[in-house]
């Protein structure tokens, strides 16, 4: 993993788009949830960051995220997608959510690469700032506590 972050922070100097995509794949290797857990630690780390009239709103979802989505269907992950997509006013913490719903929803259908998509999607609108070297570095640094933790488990 650590040399996937070194190859990945070389892309982002490069100014290249899709740099979450090796993470996000890395991790998904060893459980779809671990790159859907990823994406939710991101935006957890950013909606600490920002200021947001809406956040109070859509911290329900990322909630939700955490302890429901084996419960629902792939139809019902979608609907929830829908429903924060179509919210007044959207913003990128808005947008990410509904992503990372796009996520779960692929991969419950075992749509990996769709998954995988739809979480970087995630991951990258809550990093505006590609040269904002904190809150990168605690993205990364929130995937390899992901990677080490199930390292760790299997």
């Amino acid at each position: 993993m650590k040399e996937v972050i070194e190859n990945v922070k070389q892309t982002i100097a490069q100014k290249k788009i899709l740099w979450a995509y090796p993470i996000a794949l890395k991790l998904q290797k060893h459980h779809y949830s671990s790159a859907i857990q990823w994406a939710i630690e991101c935006i957890q780390i950013y909606s600490s960051e920002i200021e947001s009239d809406k956040l109070s709103q859509l911290n329900k979802y990322i909630q939700q995220a955490l302890s429901e989505p084996n419960f629902l269907t792939p139809l019902q992950c979608n609907e929830i997608s829908r429903e924060i997509w179509y919210l007044p006013e959207r913003e990128e913490i808005q947008t990410a959510i509904a992503r990372l719903w796009g996520s779960i929803a692929a991969f419950k259908v075992g749509e990996e690469h769709g998954g995988i998509m739809e979480a970087i999607s995630a991951v990258e609108l809550v990093l505006p700032d590609i040269f904002d070297r904190r809150l990168l570095d605690r993205y990364l640094e929130a995937a390899v506590i992901i990677f080490e933790e199930y390292e760790s488990q299997n």
